[in-house]
């Protein structure tokens, strides 16, 4: 049986890691081989592989090309195609297997323009009505995704897990002590619904206390949907404040590693990767109780806060403790790629081998 892949994501962040470790843990299945679809030079350690074929594209994602010029008539070669996403090209004829791993352009205001929403609307919805099994990585994307396009299809929540990265990065990097660990750290886009608002007014709650604890803040600040606002009022404080945009993975679990905490104040999340990161690697983390933060991380020792309330946060922040945490083997039974691959895969089989 072969199983065509949209890999060409990989080498990216978010969906692009997603993919990367799902496709990694999926290979070495007996009986089965796979067409990975998207960059020859990100795929090529695959290359070699007798159960593994290569097919070039690099058309970007959600665009006329992609719709039109994908190659399908590899696809249709093959048993199935799964794709990380929900941009589904056109023509494929073999059973479709697709994710919605949010839908937080809808649920938040000020995310793109109202012909942008539109085509991810119509996107969603070919989805939903073509896909033979659909998945997503919490109950909270689930519930959101059926009650906004009020269907009854079933998405199978799949969750996620900790790049082979990190795990590399974790077995040839020393933990630091307790003392080596400073600052706090927010790690995440620069965005309204992201609530870096509400860090920064918890955070002039203990520069007004005199400490003298840096705050860190990684992201990615080329959005046009970015928040300026809250990037200017940062960028006048750089003496208390430091901005890290552009930064590689390794220099992302450095500055994990060694901070005092990890503060996710997020309005929304489809599930919320930092805070499963910076765990791994002994970081505390604080995070807004929002419903899938506490879905999703209510049984790990993390620090809730209310969101949106800063004066809270503030609370949480003076009352942390100092020393790491190690969560690895709860991490491992909970949250791991070869779980959501292998659910992935079973669901896929299933499918082809009982059609009704």
């Amino acid at each position: 049986m072969r199983i065509a892949v949209d890999c060409r994501l990989i080498g990216q962040s978010g969906i692009g890691t997603f993919i990367e470790n799902v496709v990694d843990a999926m290979i070495p299945t007996p009986s089965l081989e796979f067409l990975l679809i998207g960059n020859e030079q990100r795929l090529a350690t695959y290359a070699q592989r007798p159960d593994c074929r290569i097919v070039s594209c690099t058309h970007g994602s959600f665009t006329p090309q992609e719709l039109l010029r994908f190659p399908v008539s590899e696809v249709n070669r093959c048993d199935a195609f799964f794709t990380p996403n929900f941009n589904i090209p056109m023509g494929i004829r073999v059973p479709i297997f697709a994710t919605i791993h949010d839908i937080v352009f809808f649920d938040t205001e000020n995310f793109g323009s109202r012909l942008h929403r539109a085509a991810l609307r119509w996107y969603i919805l070919r989805a939903l009505r073509i896909s033979r099994r659909l998945f997503t990585v919490s109950r909270f994307s689930r519930q959101r995704i059926q009650q906004y396009f009020n269907t009854q299809r079933k998405l199978t929540v799949v969750g996620n897990g900790l790049s082979s990265e990190l795990l590399a990065y974790k077995a040839t990097h020393p933990a630091p002590t307790a003392t080596d660990r400073k600052g706090i750290v927010y790690l995440g886009n620069i965005k309204p619904y992201k609530g870096l608002h509400t860090l920064w007014q918890a955070y002039q709650r203990l520069i007004a206390d005199g400490t003298d604890e840096p705050l860190t803040v990684i992201g990615n600040f080329d959005f046009r949907t970015k928040d300026r606002e809250i990037l200017q009022t940062m960028e006048a404080n750089s003496d208390r404040v430091t901005l890290v945009t552009g930064a590689t993975n390794q220099q992302v679990y450095h500055l994990l590693s060694h901070a005092r905490c990890l503060v996710s104040p997020s309005l929304y999340e489809g599930f919320g990767i930092p805070p499963l990161e910076a765990m791994s690697l002994g970081t505390p983390v604080i995070l807004s109780d929002i419903a899938v933060y506490k879905e999703v991380y209510s049984q790990f020792p993390v620090t809730f806060f209310r969101a949106a309330d800063a004066d809270d946060l503030y609370l949480k922040l003076c009352q942390l403790p100092q020393a790491p945490i190690d969560v690895d083997s709860q991490i491992e039974a909970t949250y791991t790629y070869r779980k959501t691959a292998q659910q992935i895969l079973e669901n896929i089989l299933m499918a082809i081998r009982h059609p009704s």
